[in-house]
């Protein structure tokens, strides 16, 4: 959003809270270097989350068509990334190439498919 000048309001499914994580990464967000080293020696840089408006925002999924497509999208992912039996049968395991014009791979340079997906590990 900093490229854009923009600033953003969160939205998330009900359920775990991370209202207090998001708070915590507006004071103190280490970042570390894409190159081993930020300008001046230092392996991480406070970058703070400067562009969030408000605390999350937390919606029912089940009467939000945005929350919807995000879990379409992330189911989407897990299929694709570990297809089962059940749900390859109806081709959920491409269902995620429908979204490959979208990804912003520049997001994430060392996603191993090349998306700009960040995992969490």
């Amino acid at each position: 959003m900093d490229k854009y000048k923009k600033n953003v309001i969160l939205f998330s499914d009900e359920g775990k809270d991370y209202t207090h994580l998001v708070r915590r990464m507006m004071v103190f967000n280490p970042i570390p270097s894409m190159f081993g080293r930020w300008p001046g020696g230092k392996a991480y840089k406070n970058i703070p989350l400067n562009r969030i408006i408000e605390d999350l925002v937390f919606r029912d999924s089940a009467t939000s068509y945005f929350i919807q497509l995000a879990d379409f999208c992330a189911y989407a992912l897990l299929r694709s990334e570990n297809p089962i039996p059940s749900k390859t049968k109806y081709g959920l395991d491409k269902a995620f190439d429908l979204l490959n014009g979208i990804c912003i791979k520049s997001c994430f340079a060392k996603d191993p498919r090349k998306l700009g997906i960040v995992r969490d590990t």
